[in-house]
């Protein structure tokens, strides 16, 4: 079978999108597929020979848009720099698809990454139906959620009151942008030949205004138990144990500002409050004018072994993003490690709570958080507990070989059903 993985992003690149691309091109691969790269092309700060690159290109021809159209920044959301890079994007498809035009050496089907490269493709399979093959979304997120999260400030810049204390004219603006997402949502389900969800929610999206084959496919992960990582942290480098981690990049969406909260209310108590690290592979997370509140230990992070090491030694990991549609690949890394997730959703990632995860009470975020890690914190016994239900977890749904099955079967789905349109 022969696959075109389109990306609406930089890459390679170290943010979850690009991750889960990654993975999920590599697993098909390893399955018996024939894959290609589309994306914006290389951005990436880490050297050549770093071996995490090195995976994300090896062997893979990447196809990519011209230098001068690329976006200079990584940051998450939708900018005039990015229009610009999906136009071209768009014209990288089309040569893509028309250098592949023989039967012989046709693609099977299109996989787009992100809604931007599921329209553009779509685009294309309108304009030319018969030369252009089946377009499948791998639905990241749902706009309906995603989209008002890119208002909010996009760096750690202070406490921000829970959804429910914004103001009247925050909401009403929340509720445009929401609309205005639902409505995107709506319009890749009902044009897209089919459909992999990361998520619950966004299959359910997904099944109620589409009638083309689909199917959740949780994110694949390599196994890091079984990955030749060197060992980063030293006694001098090691944090303070029992730490809590939060990892990822530090954008609005995420959430951050409730980690801080949850860390101010820790402090008020008189007992000790426990270690939060904050580990980025944005070097802005130590720098020296950005104002940490006691409590938090930032860390700029330079290799995926170091993160994995991090993952592997936090008595927990913390996962505060509270819209629904996307699955953060920082979860699938606790999971992976055997790590206890304290997450504000559990069913909608296929997780229990009590079981295999640390759920949060989404109507007081900052208070439940604080409780959550307090209660890691005294009871190491749960927290192994739950860690080992979480991997348990992982060697179900997340190791590459069984999602690039369920995959591929879902493609062939998608091929049959579109023959017969």
């Amino acid at each position: 079978m022969r696959l075109l993985l389109v990306g609406a992003f930089s890459y390679p690149h170290h943010q979850g999108s690009q991750v889960y691309f990654q993975e999920q091109a590599i697993a098909l691969r390893a399955a018996g597929a024939e894959v290609e790269l589309l994306t914006y092309g290389k951005w990436d700060e880490r050297p050549p020979e770093d071996p995490e690159r090195w995976r994300a290109l090896d062997g893979f021809v990447h196809h990519s848009i011209p230098p001068d159209a690329r976006p200079r920044s990584t940051a998450s959301g939708p900018s005039l720099a990015k229009l610009r890079a999906d136009l071209a994007l768009r014209r990288s498809l089309y040569d893509a698809v028309a250098s592949r035009t023989s039967l012989i050496a046709s693609y099977d089907a299109i996989l787009t990454h992100n809604l931007e490269a599921c329209v553009i493709a779509l685009r294309e399979r309108v304009k030319n139906p018969s030369s252009c093959p089946p377009v499948v979304y791998c639905v990241h997120t749902l706009m309906r959620h995603e989209l008002s999260a890119y208002a909010k400030p996009n760096r750690f810049a202070g406490l921000r009151p829970p959804p429910h204390l914004l103001s009247p004219l925050g909401d009403c603006v929340k509720r445009v942008i929401d609309g205005f997402g639902g409505r995107l949502d709506r319009w890749a389900a009902q044009r897209a030949d089919g459909w992999v969800a990361l998520t619950h929610s966004a299959s359910r999206v997904m099944r109620q205004h589409s009638d083309r084959p689909g199917a959740i496919v949780p994110p694949p992960l390599p196994d890091p138990r079984h990955r030749l990582f060197d060992a980063p942290l030293t006694p001098s480098t090691r944090p303070a144990d029992p730490f809590f981690l939060y990892t990822g990049n530090l954008d609005g969406y995420q959430e951050l500002p409730l980690i801080e909260g949850a860390v101010r209310r820790l402090a008020s108590r008189s007992a000790p409050a426990p270690r939060i690290v904050v580990a980025s592979f944005d070097p802005d997370v130590a720098a020296a004018d950005r104002r940490w509140p006691d409590g938090i230990e930032p860390r700029h992070v330079t290799s995926e072994a170091e993160m994995q090491a991090l993952t592997a030694a936090a008595r927990g990991t913390l996962v505060p993003r509270l819209a629904l549609g996307g699955f953060p690949i920082k979860l699938v890394n606790s999971l992976a490690n055997g790590t206890p997730a304290i997450t504000f959703h559990d069913r909608e990632w296929g997780l229990e709570n009590g079981t295999n995860v640390r759920v949060v009470d989404a109507g007081d975020p900052i208070a439940g958080l604080a409780a959550a890690i307090e209660d890691l914190a005294a009871n190491p016994d749960r927290a192994t507990e739950l860690g080992r239900n979480a991997r348990a977890r992982y060697e179900a749904a997340h190791r590459p070989a069984i999602t690039a099955d369920q995959t591929l079967a879902l493609v062939e789905e998608v091929r049959i059903a579109a023959r017969r349109l």
